[in-house]
């Protein structure tokens, strides 16, 4: 059994190819020809291109105050969305605002490209405005105009941004300022009963008076007990000594001289003591040291009684300084506590109102350079030629595009053509594919009609 062939040589490639090169060639030049007259025929264009520059006006400002100044600054993206918009083409181009179709077509005659994109990150943006015209004066006004209603669009939304930080800042301030008065109200009415000041001065005086009590004290302490211990060797040689003498007392200080038990510079002031005394005293048989010890011994007494006396007095006085220290730590404290809410709160609505009231310069700061941030920098001239219109590129892609359509239709035609029939006697066969069973009929051209052939 004879297996199907699918196999197609080159020559058969080669002969449908050179059997429909003809219409190839044809169709290639017609469909060629048609493109240059056709763009022979359009009249010429022009292109005029105007640049418009966008710059942030960002103040500079240092800590959290830069959060509360907005960002202003536009994309490539917002920027071409916004020159693309129907209320920029129609400021700009004059045309009907219910109109949608001339809006279509005249957007197709306009082309946005960012340029120098490396002043971007510096928040700058450079845009050109290209307008494409039948004349070229008129390419040039329509791209001036575009770039300058795109300019005026992306500045008045700039401001629109600023204007609205302004006024939601100045709304805010103006609620900080009632805070402030408020608390500054209640402080300065708590200002009328502060008298912290002069409590502290009282405690501080108190203080002071106590150091030099306590100090006083302590002398009084060393006073008394010096005092104590004299009194009692006082006492005890008064007790020693409880005998009398013969002799006068101007006598017995005369024997105490040439003793050397006293001084002779300390005899004069004795024995003028000695004269002062009442006559019973002076009298013979006392004895000169026990009297000068006995008097020794009141003074001493006397003195004690007097340091015991103002020891009494100071520690009294050192006791009611205590407690009027105590209350006056009281009531400073409990006006301390009482100024501890105004005082805070005061504080609090000082720092928000400065806060607020530090950003309001630099937002006018921001709205004085808002007003310039986007402006035409390159104005567009009449273009001194038309628009290239690449006549010979487009009449040879053209031909080129219906040559290898021709061609395919001829390979279509050729593949789906009916078999050309043979010359010569053929007979009718028939073969079952082994895969699915069906049955194929074709004729087969024999190679001889003589009768041995059929045997």
């Amino acid at each position: 059994m004879n297996e199907p062939r699918d196999e197609i040589s080159l020559r058969e490639l080669y002969l449908i190819l050179r059997s429909g090169l003809v219409g190839i060639v044809l169709a290639a030049v017609l469909v060629g020809g048609v493109a240059y007259l056709y763009l022979t025929s359009r009249p010429h264009t022009y292109q005029a291109a105007a640049t418009v520059q966008v710059s942030a006006p960002q103040p500079t400002s240092g800590g959290d105050l830069a959060n509360l100044i907005p960002q202003v600054g536009l994309g490539t993206q917002a920027y071409t969305a916004l020159a693309n918009s129907g209320s920029v083409l129609r400021a700009a181009f004059d045309v009907q605002a219910d109109d949608p179709e001339e809006l279509t077509r005249l957007s197709e005659t306009l082309s946005l490209k960012a340029i120098d994109t490396a002043n971007q990150t510096r928040g700058q943006l450079t845009l050109e405005h290209s307008v494409t015209a039948s004349t070229a004066d008129e390419a040039a006004q329509r791209a001036n105009d575009w770039a300058r209603a795109s300019a005026e669009a992306a500045t008045a939304t700039m401001q629109n941004t600023v204007n609205a930080a302004v006024a939601a800042s100045a709304k805010d301030l103006e609620a900080r300022k009632a805070t402030l008065d408020a608390a500054q109200a209640a402080w300065t009415a708590f200002a009328k009963d502060d008298a912290r000041v002069a409590l502290r001065s009282q405690i501080d005086q108190l203080a002071l008076q106590q150091a030099a009590t306590r100090s006083r004290l302590a002398e009084l302490d060393g006073l008394i007990a010096s005092n104590s211990a004299q009194q009692a060797l006082l006492t005890a040689s008064v007790a020693a000594r409880g005998g009398t003498r013969s002799t006068s007392l101007e006598d017995q200080v005369e024997a105490l001289v040439e003793a050397n038990a006293v001084p002779e510079a300390a005899a004069g002031p004795l024995l003028a003591a000695i004269s002062q005394l009442p006559p019973g005293v002076t009298m013979s048989g006392q004895d000169l040291v026990t009297l000068v010890s006995r008097s020794r011994l009141e003074t001493l007494t006397a003195t004690l009684a007097g340091d015991v006396a103002e020891r009494s007095q100071l520690q009294a006085a050192t006791d009611q300084a205590e407690a009027e220290g105590a209350s006056l730590r009281d009531r400073l404290a409990e006006l301390e506590q009482r100024a501890a809410e105004p005082e805070a709160a005061l504080s609090a609505a000082r720092t928000a109102y400065d806060r607020v009231a530090a950003v309001m310069p630099l937002l006018g700061l921001q709205q004085s350079l808002v007003n310039d941030a986007a402006r035409v920098i390159i104005s567009a001239s009449p273009p001194l030629r038309p628009k290239p219109q690449n006549k010979l590129t487009v009449t040879v892609a053209a031909a080129l595009v219906a040559g290898l359509l021709a061609t395919l239709i001829v390979f279509l035609r050729a593949a789906v053509a009916d078999p050309t029939p043979p010359k010569g006697p053929t007979r009718r066969a028939t073969e079952i594919d082994q895969t699915s069973g069906t049955l194929t009929h074709h004729d087969e051209e024999l190679l001889s009609t003589s009768p041995s052939a059929h045997r």
